[in-house]
């Protein structure tokens, strides 16, 4: 019965720790990463600028 009640509490701690050593080395492995996208520029004629800006997959990075 004590096996199975330290087995209770020891296998969601073992999880848990898991869960957040998982986390954490995902937060460090992305920490320098940029999610910001480019300025919207203004459309021709004058209109509204667009909400997305669409670039080619191998255009310069700036």
């Amino acid at each position: 019965m004590t096996a199975l009640v330290a087995l209770w509490i020891l296998v969601p701690a073992a999880l848990f720790l898991t869960l957040v050593l998982y986390t954490v080395g995902i937060g460090l492995r992305t920490r320098h990463a940029d999610l910001r996208g480019e300025a919207a520029t203004a459309a021709a004629g004058g209109r509204a600028p667009r909400l997305v800006t669409v670039r080619g997959l191998d255009g310069p990075r700036t």
